[in-house]
């Protein structure tokens, strides 16, 4: 009796050291997957309906799968409004929410536009300190006192600020030392001027928490309700989370969604503020987005938060990316919408291939540039 339990015990371990060196040997599916109809708004197709180059997406996507690109999360690309790539890694799921990094930027400038539409924003031309009388004695300042909503989403406000990747400990290093402060509003209006408002490009952070207490100031919401009301409800964006501190809310990068509801969201622009049937940003609206206002170094431009590059194929490409690896890629031209979620964060940059071959190659499988 001892023995028969001896000899079952041992055939047990044996059977779990097969099965955990089959689980750990086993090689993840990097097959293209058709993405599911879920009846969010999103139409789903095939990379065959659309004559969009299947063999090359799957070299694509075993590169991916062979961590060319770091530590890819997720792929989503639209095609003519119908979603044809859905592809998830390195054990990320569909139903997690994914911080957006600096892509949160993009909200300040649809948000601004949807509260002019209401009247409650009466332009982009309205100085910054309009809507703070409580802190005027900034105004004494001649170069704080010419800033617009338009220098804020233009990233030329003229304040001084570095968000460098520098270490922690550089007292140069603004952002953290920002993020240490317990009123990022204050911090943000306090900040020493450089240049004049509206000539000079800056990556700015600051910029977003002032734009997102704008629109608390007009609105009487904070950015994340009004949000969820004018915007997330019509697209059918149900679960988010947006980071706040003592009810300031992070506009420069605090934002988590859905990679299928980030999607939706870079549908939106491709389609000038239409989804499906309904106008939820007026058309000129999203063409004021998408208008180059500064260039930053040739051939990329400055936009309202978004970048535009002129890409050697002669159209024009409009993306928002945020630290990490996330990226929205918008091709008017080709009718194409990318968005890539990952986190790179603590791969150095020689150990991985740039996102940005990742978008091209992407880019390059539409049946335009097939033989490009």
């Amino acid at each position: 009796m001892k023995t028969d339990k001896i000899y079952n015990m041992k055939k047990l371990i044996s059977i779990l050291i097969i099965l955990s060196f089959v689980s750990c040997n086993r090689k993840p599916n990097c097959s293209y997957k058709i993405p599911i109809d879920k009846n969010d708004g999103l139409k789903v197709s095939t990379l065959e309906e659309h004559n969009l180059d299947k063999k090359a997406f799957e070299k694509i996507n075993s590169d991916i799968c062979k961590g060319i690109y770091g530590n890819i999360h997720s792929v989503l690309l639209i095609h003519n409004n119908d979603l044809i790539i859905e592809q998830y890694y390195n054990g990320w799921k569909s139903n997690e929410l994914h911080f957006l990094a600096s892509t949160t930027k993009s909200f300040s400038a649809i948000m601004t536009g949807i509260a002019i539409e209401q009247g409650k924003i009466k332009d982009v031309n309205q100085k910054m300190l309009d809507f703070f009388p409580e802190y005027s004695s900034l105004a004494e300042d001649t170069l704080k006192s010419q800033i617009t909503i338009r220098d804020l989403l233009t990233n030329t406000s003229g304040f001084k600020w570095n968000e460098q990747s520098l270490p922690v400990n550089d007292p140069n290093n603004m952002g953290v030392q920002m993020d240490k402060m317990d009123n990022w509003l204050k911090a943000s209006l306090e900040l020493p001027m450089d240049t004049i408002p509206g000539n000079k490009y800056v990556y700015s952070g600051p910029n977003n928490i002032i734009i997102g207490e704008i629109i608390k100031k007009s609105t009487g919401q904070n950015i994340a309700e009004y949000t969820e009301d004018n915007l997330f409800k019509p697209l059918g964006i149900k679960d988010y989370n947006w980071f706040s501190k003592n009810g300031i809310y992070d506009v420069g990068g605090g934002l988590k969604l859905k990679s299928r509801d980030i999607a939706k969201y870079g549908l939106l622009y491709l389609n000038k503020g239409k989804w499906l049937d309904k106008q939820i940003v007026s058309s000129e609206w999203m063409e004021e987005i998408f208008n180059p206002f500064i260039e930053i170094r040739h051939p990329l431009y400055s936009c309202f938060q978004w970048q535009m590059v002129k890409t050697e194929y002669g159209f024009n490409s409009w993306f928002i990316p945020g630290d990490g690896g996330q990226i929205i890629n918008i091709v008017p031209d080709l009718d194409l919408v990318i968005v890539i979620n990952a986190d790179n964060r603590k791969i150095p940059k020689e150990k991985r291939t740039p996102l940005e071959y990742l978008i091209k190659d992407l880019t390059k499988i539409h049946p335009k540039l097939k033989n490009e």
